[in-house]
């Protein structure tokens, strides 16, 4: 985006900010389009200050619902009924409950209390300023004393009338109420108000900066419910609930989300004339359980209507905790512990699970926030922090943001993950209960799904990360080996059914290694065999063998030898250890810093080797015939190439307004490896190549560092096997003995020449664990892979049986075998 359209965007967004602040100045807002109820009456009452003094000269409206009648002169008249809703809420809350409770005779009333809805807002709206605004709302009533209904929030304002006035309260009803400081939230006054100052500039200062035009509402209308939390404390009400003497009932839900059930318990054992009904149910009483809720406060009225009578007290349980056994009852012992430990224990051990755990950590905090353990402002910090922490230097560079808006979308991923994750965590729960640790495992790896793909959808990048996982999950080329290597695995319990081991394979390669090339080869050894040194043959790469010495030494001797040994020609040459698979630490070295680096940074031994000039490499898999081990008058090829695989490097190439990053994520096949090129080219992700530009993404011709397989059958010629059978004809140890199978890894200056049998050098020749990689091809089936491979297998086997047969080779020890066993299934089948 220009500069000159980012400054017409931010002269617009004023423009339009300005214009939205000046109509909802103008109007008032949009509070009564907004809220039900806006035709409903009101009165007025004085405005009281912190201290509950009335100020003078200042009114209040205070707007309420009511439902029927209240005949102060008649004798049989019932005593009126006061509801008073949550925060945030409003007294149209009660609509599907109120009607319910009028018995003949008995109003209901139910106001918005003041600095809700469309009440005005006062100077303290705090439990206790709150009681005396709804004392002064009763008198313009001209009712004196009234049953109290108190939900959620409501509920504190009730305690605090009964405890200012408690002749004119018939009775007091907690309906899912708040109570004991031990119950609001963290159970800490100090993280609570953190909580809600946070929540004050969120919902009353944020949608400042937004034109919304009056949409979201008045300053005072989003923010008034919160003032009633920061002006309240509840450690006065845990100090006034044992002095209560008014008959009160606790009306609670099991399955309480806001107010945890045991809270209700701990307000009944607080509260000495109280009586507990615990029902199946949760925080929403008036909503969802209107005729139970009312069928309670019915009777319970009914006994109060008349002062004096005794409290009826005692625990109506009809919502018992079940018995938990196995995966459940350890669920629940865990979430009882966490529960029980201070809030700023359960913060730190947040951060640190979510730093060092990432999603599975996210997954674990929600949970136990689903069952009510950590508070959800504790959960949200926590998770922010150890977020933040771990974006910073604990991610993947593929994961870590770049830009601004990158931190803002991977921090606020976390409120997403809450919201989501409520859901979540009580599935995982419902599943452990009905199935035990199989629920727990099924739930759990859902809900880890879910995050994961949660985190990456929202984004182009991520949802490129999708596409590249999916193209891992169904081209075998990027399965792990284990599952490539399946129909190896029946292939070897047929070999251990028929008596013949695993081992005898280690007879093959008599001349390569003595284990045939499963872990023992010597880079420098091989490539002497080749002729290094003693045949003059342009397919033979110089190498030099840097010894494990201190690193000074190491690093003099490299670059003397670079500099003194003509063969290797200078840089840029390759360096990588002596013994190594899969590409591991292979790097091309141009300059002097970079070989020290190299020498200083690997402390096995390596080798340095002449590069070749060609671009192309390919690997060709070489096997001897049989025949030319058992018949000593085979006149014929001693072996042919079975497999040619054509090695594609990967490469991106610049359009001039994409960074590498962009590039590839946005090429299909480089993104299913995205992370391992994202380290490696971490310090120019962020680099936009110019037009045309190639920009190289690896060097080794391996699969598993980038390089793309392909089946280069095309290639197999007389002439290129007649080249190769000369190379492995001379290639004998000292003691004659020569090579079976393996694979020539090479590089040649084009595939035309390579099928002559020209113009190519041997990098690398690689033993019995060497494998057609040609079965890696894209384009190719599974069913064609595992093919190649069981044929391999096959003439390895065989080969091993000719070695045995002639006593021109021989088995590993028993003691070597068992170091080799577990490589060879590492190589196999991981």
């Amino acid at each position: 985006m220009s500069k000159r359209s980012k400054t017409i965007m931010a002269v617009v967004y004023l423009l339009m900010l300005i214009a939205s602040h000046a109509f909802q100045l103008m109007s008032g807002g949009m509070n009564d389009v907004l809220l039900p109820g806006a035709d409903r009456p009101s009165v007025e009452i004085s405005n009281r200050g912190h201290d509950g003094e009335v100020i003078a000269d200042e009114m209040l409206d205070v707007v309420y619902q009511q439902w029927g009648k209240w005949a102060d002169e008649d004798p049989d008249a019932k005593t009126p009924v006061l509801l008073m809703h949550g925060a945030p809420g409003m007294g149209t809350d009660f609509a599907r409950i109120g009607g319910l409770l009028t018995a003949e005779n008995r109003a209901v009333y139910s106001p918005d209390l003041v600095g809700f809805a469309q009440s005005g807002m006062g100077d303290d709206v705090s439990y206790r300023v709150q009681a005396r605004h709804m004392f002064s709302f009763l008198d313009s009533m001209g009712v004196d004393r009234v049953h109290l209904v108190g939900w959620s929030n409501g509920g504190g304002v009730g305690l605090r009338m009964a405890d200012l006035n408690p002749d004119r309260i018939a009775s007091l009803t907690m309906l899912a109420s708040v109570g004991a400081q031990e119950s609001e939230g963290s159970g800490s006054y100090f993280f609570e108000h953190v909580k809600y100052a946070v929540g004050l500039g969120a919902t009353g200062f944020v949608p400042d900066l937004i034109p919304h035009f009056g949409v979201l509402g008045t300053r005072d209308l989003r923010i008034g419910w919160l003032w009633s939390f920061w002006d309240s404390d509840q450690r006065e009400l845990t100090r006034i609930m044992p002095t209560i003497t008014t008959p009160a009932m606790i009306l609670h839900g099991r399955n309480d989300p806001l107010v945890p059930a045991w809270g209700a318990e701990l307000h009944h054992e607080m509260m000495p004339t109280s009586k507990l009904v615990m029902l199946d149910a949760s925080h929403f009483l008036p909503f969802m359980q209107a005729n139970e809720t009312a069928g309670y406060l019915n009777a319970f009225f009914d006994r109060h209507d008349q002062a004096g009578v005794t409290p009826e007290i005692g625990y109506l349980n009809l919502a018992p905790v079940p018995d938990r056994h196995g995966a459940d009852g350890l669920l629940h012992k865990i979430a009882d512990w966490i529960q029980s430990a201070p809030w700023w224990v359960q913060l730190i051990a947040v951060v640190i699970l979510v730093r060092y755990c990432t999603t599975v950590g996210l997954a674990i905090v929600m949970l136990f926030a689903s069952m009510m353990s950590v508070d959800f402002g504790v959960a949200i910090l926590g998770m922010i922090v150890g977020r933040s922490w771990w974006l910073f230097c604990g991610a993947h560079r593929i994961d870590r943001p770049f830009s601004l808006l990158g931190w803002v979308r991977g921090v606020a991923y976390v409120l997403g993950v809450f919201a989501v994750s409520l859901l979540m965590g009580g599935l995982v729960v419902s599943l452990t209960e009905r199935f035990g640790s199989v629920g727990f495992a099924i739930g759990f790896a859902v809900f880890l799904g879910m995050l994961s793909g949660m985190r990456l959808v929202v984004t182009w990048e991520g949802r490129q990360r999708l596409k590249g996982e999916f193209n891992r999950i169904t081209n075998h080329e990027y399965w792990v080996t284990g599952l490539v290597y399946l129909p190896m695995l029946w292939w070897g319990i047929k070999r251990m059914i028929a008596r013949r081991w695993l081992i005898e394979l280690t007879s093959v390669n008599p001349g390569y290694a003595h284990d045939a090339g499963i872990m023992c080869e010597s880079k420098m050894d091989i490539n002497r065999k080749l002729g290094d040194g003693t045949v003059d043959d342009k397919a033979i790469l110089h190498c030099v063998l840097i010894d494990e010495n201190e690193n000074e030494n190491r690093v003099e001797q490299a670059i003397e030898i670079l500099n003194n040994d003509d063969q290797l020609g200078g840089y840029p040459v390759f360096c990588k250890p002596d013994q190594g698979e899969r590409g591991r630490a292979v790097e091309m070295i141009r300059s002097e810093s970079e070989l020290i680096d190299y020498c200083t940074d690997n402390d096995e031994a390596f080798v340095i080797q002449q590069r070749h000039a060609g671009e192309m490499e390919v690997g060709v898999l070489w096997v001897r015939h049989t025949e030319s081990i058992t018949d000593a008058n085979y006149d014929g090829p001693s072996g042919f190439i079975y497999a040619i695989t054509i090695k594609h490097f990967p490469v991106v190439v610049g359009d001039g307004k994409q960074s590498i990053r962009r590039l590839i994520l946005g090429n299909k096949r480089y993104r299913a490896q995205s992370r391992m090129f994202m380290t490696r080219m971490s310090e120019h992700l962020n680099m936009v190549p110019d037009v045309g530009e190639e920009i190289a993404l690896g060097i080794a011709g391996n699969h598993s560092q980038g390089a793309m397989f392909t089946d280069g059958v095309h290639l197999i010629t007389d002439e290129l096997s007649a080249r190769i059978g000369e190379i492995v004809d001379r290639f004998i140890d000292d003691q004659g003995r020569g090579f079976d199978i393996g694979r020539f890894d090479l590089r040649c200056d084009s595939l035309e020449e390579l099928a002559q049998g020209k113009g190519f050098g041997i990098v690398e020749l690689n033993g019995l664990t060497s494998e057609p990689t040609n079965l890696y091809d894209p384009k190719r089936s599974i069913f064609w892979a595992w093919d190649m491979l069981c044929g391999y297998w096959l003439h390895a086997e065989r080969l091993g049986a000719a070695r045995l047969e002639t006593k021109t080779g021989e088995m590993v020890d028993k003691e070597t075998w068992k170091k080799l066993s577990g490589a060879l299934v590492r190589v196999m089948f991981t």
